[in-house]
């Protein structure tokens, strides 16, 4: 299907790995011209994708991330609020103010700041914001409390800005992954490794146990989640806005 994306830019950030990645490019082999950022530059050059390095958690970075798309490119017509972090704990009690502060800074405040500097470039012809968030915004972690309530918070952000701006030409969408084989869920630092930091096994078998134990039996791949989530912000999808799109094989009961 051709998604007629012709002329597009978007911003994806968290671009350098998992779905963010996997995001930058599949919208590029779509013609879109990709401003993807990151702390740590991708693995390798992609065509069609330019790198901007930017901690977005500084509250200053996501101005200056979509000032440099819009300067770079002469538009900007998605936007992709893809970064995020996560720290497991024991419980909520586990969870001081530094948790809660790089829980909410990143996967909310920074999507806030991007979106507010995005929609003056987005109301010039239209266009669509699509925030990732997670089914822990739906069901929450009682060891990741704040992981989950700051997805739930972007969920909710994303449904306001939906609404306010429906009538002039932004879209917002939201995709909701599951469990998804980024570094996220099996890097170094990720969720089987600090399950196993709490005594709960290999982080092997932690991730082995945690996908058997989904209804398809497997990692969703970071592709499968960036094939909706380039479809959502598609002119094919012109009718679809405050909604969210649950990608999480079928983990979330809807019956």
């Amino acid at each position: 299907m051709d998604l007629t994306f012709e002329g597009h830019v978007a911003v994806v950030t968290g671009a350098s790995t998992g779905i963010g990645r996997a995001t930058a490019i599949a919208l590029a082999k779509e013609g879109v011209q990709v401003v993807g950022a990151s702390r740590r530059p991708p693995a390798a050059d992609v065509e069609g994708i330019s790198h901007f390095e930017v901690d977005l958690a500084d509250p200053a970075a996501p101005a200056m991330l979509i000032d440099h798309a819009a300067q770079l490119h002469g538009r900007l017509d998605i936007l992709v609020n893809n970064a995020a972090t996560g720290r497991l704990g024991t419980g909520v009690l586990d969870a001081g103010d530094d948790v809660w502060s790089d829980a909410l800074g990143l996967n909310l405040r920074a999507a806030v700041r991007a979106t507010q500097a995005a929609i003056p470039h987005l109301l010039v012809r239209g266009g669509v914001i699509v925030n990732v968030t997670s089914v822990n915004g739906r069901v929450p972690s009682p060891q990741a409390s704040a992981y989950s309530a700051s997805k739930a918070a972007l969920l909710n952000f994303g449904k306001s800005v939906a609404s306010e701006y429906a009538g002039q030409g932004i879209r917002v969408v939201t995709v909701s992954p599951g469990l998804t084989a980024t570094p996220m869920w099996l890097g170094p630092e990720g969720v089987a490794s600090q399950i196993s930091a709490l005594g709960e096994g290999e982080p092997g078998a932690i991730a082995e146990a945690t996908a058997a134990s989904t209804p398809l039996g497997r990692f969703l791949t970071p592709e499968e989640i960036a094939s909706c989530i380039c479809f959502v912000a598609s002119p094919r999808a012109s009718a679809v806005t405050g909604t969210e799109f649950v990608v999480d094989g079928g983990i979330t009961p809807t019956m």
